[in-house]
């Protein structure tokens, strides 16, 4: 597996529009996507009608190759592969190998049935991110802070 690049990550405050009485799952679907910051700042991509493909795929628990990925998202299989790196570094998408008889299938998987148990998984991974950033400050807080008391020990 490709290592995790947290840089891909850009979270954005967009929420549901007050005026509309009713909105649409593919509205829903828009939103969380651009909340989650999974489409490429310069992409025609498709990332909204993606996770509703990729939902109705897991509840048949069928992996999706990258040639249908592709189609769904509207763009060429090369940058399939760049559109789909920021859901396999959030953790929505996963690359499996599935036995479906005597014969095994390969593909793309959501890795849980529903949106609310994806996010659940994305909050999992960057709170894990963050614990380790925030060791990463201790240390940093407990060298800095010697540092100076060595300084102002010197200094009297």
């Amino acid at each position: 597996m490709a290592k995790k690049m947290y840089s891909d990550i850009l979270l954005r405050p967009i929420n549901p529009p007050d005026y509309k009485k009713d909105i649409s799952p593919e509205e829903y679907a828009e939103i969380i996507v651009t909340r989650l910051g999974l489409k490429r700042k310069a992409s025609r991509a498709d990332h909204a009608k993606l996770l509703i493909e990729l939902l109705k795929f897991k509840k048949e628990e069928i992996p999706i190759q990258i040639e249908e990925i592709s189609k769904i998202l509207g763009v060429s299989v090369s940058q399939a592969y760049e559109e789909i790196r920021k859901w396999r570094t959030l953790g929505l998408l996963e690359f499996v190998k599935v036995q479906k008889g005597n014969n095994f299938m390969k593909g793309y998987l959501l890795p849980a049935p529903t949106v609310n148990r994806l996010i659940d998984r994305v909050e999992s991974s960057l709170l894990s991110f963050l614990r380790s950033t925030r060791r990463i400050a201790k240390d940093f807080d407990d060298i800095f802070m010697l540092e100076f008391v060595r300084k102002e020990k010197g200094g009297e």
